[in-house]
């Protein structure tokens, strides 16, 4: 069996990642979708407060709300897609999960210190 360090295509050449095991890829996709997880529910306890009038005494505007609901939509659908995908497809769609993770955990904690000050 022929072995490629590279992948080819018809327009271009690039070196091949290298292959983490899949146990490790697997463990850390299921730790990505479990943040998203927990981070969609407290995004949705934040939206849903059973208090109104504290979002409004900490000036919490439903732009902003607004604003994290969608970067949080947006994580969940880049998760299932990326969850579904094959290949490389997969890889650059979980680096992009965990990107848009990290985006939506600062937007969050803002938002928490925002309201706790």
């Amino acid at each position: 069996m022929s072995r490629r360090n590279y992948s080819t295509g018809a327009a271009y050449t690039w070196p091949a990642e290298r292959p983490q095991p899949a146990d490790e890829r697997v463990q850390h996709e299921h730790e990505i979708e479990s943040r998203a997880n927990d981070l969609a529910k407290l995004v949705t306890s934040l939206t849903r407060s059973p208090f109104p009038s504290l979002r409004i005494e900490t000036e919490l505007s439903s732009r902003e709300l607004d604003a994290l609901l969608a970067m949080e939509a947006k994580l969940r659908w880049l998760v299932r897609v990326a969850r579904y995908s094959v290949g490389a497809n997969r890889v650059a769609l979980w680096i992009e999960a965990e990107r848009e993770l990290v985006k939506v955990e600062h937007a969050t904690d803002s938002m928490l210190h925002a309201k706790c000050a």
